[in-house]
């Protein structure tokens, strides 16, 4: 199997990487989140430089949500729970936060609530799919892959009101 690669993509809070697969987006990680893979040598197909014109929009305050999360959910392989929940993710607007037995009810799970947070520990494409923005039910940040500074500072970013 070939190495994966990667394109840089300059954000704030760091690089964060858009990988890719068959040359097309596989995921995305938040900066200081370690993957294996070395930087592309080839220019960026064009889904991918789509994708990191997203992030980049993402940053200059943006909502991008709206018009590539679908495309994206479409083309991973998830079951339907996951792919409900991550759509139900997508219609939080910017500067709003969910709980996550919130995006449990609203998905059609609602008995469901730690399982819509390993869904959204697992979310592919951070940021697009903006599982920064599920919060735990007494407001506190909750988990984010070992992150909760980036994910509190992207929910200032996008002016949302912290519990902590």
């Amino acid at each position: 199997m070939k190495e994966p690669v990667y394109y840089p993509v300059e954000t704030p809070l760091g690089e964060m990487r858009v990988y890719i697969q068959d040359a097309r987006p596989a995921f995305i990680t938040l900066p200081g989140v370690a993957a294996s893979g070395k930087a592309a040598e080839q220019p960026a197909p064009e889904e991918v430089s789509r994708l990191l014109s997203t992030v980049r929009s993402f940053f200059s305050g943006e909502e991008v949500t709206e018009r590539y999360a679908g495309a994206l959910i479409g083309s991973i392989a998830v079951t339907p729970f996951e792919r409900a929940v991550l759509t139900e993710v997508t219609r939080i607007p910017r500067g709003e936060t969910r709980s996550y037995g919130d995006i449990a009810v609203l998905s059609g799970y609602p008995r469901a609530a730690r399982a819509v947070g390993n869904v959204m520990h697992d979310n592919p494409f951070p940021i697009v799919i903006p599982c920064h923005r599920v919060i735990k039910s007494d407001g506190s940040i909750g988990g984010y892959g070992g992150a909760e500074e980036t994910k509190a500072w992207l929910l200032r970013f996008e002016g949302g009101k912290l519990e902590r």
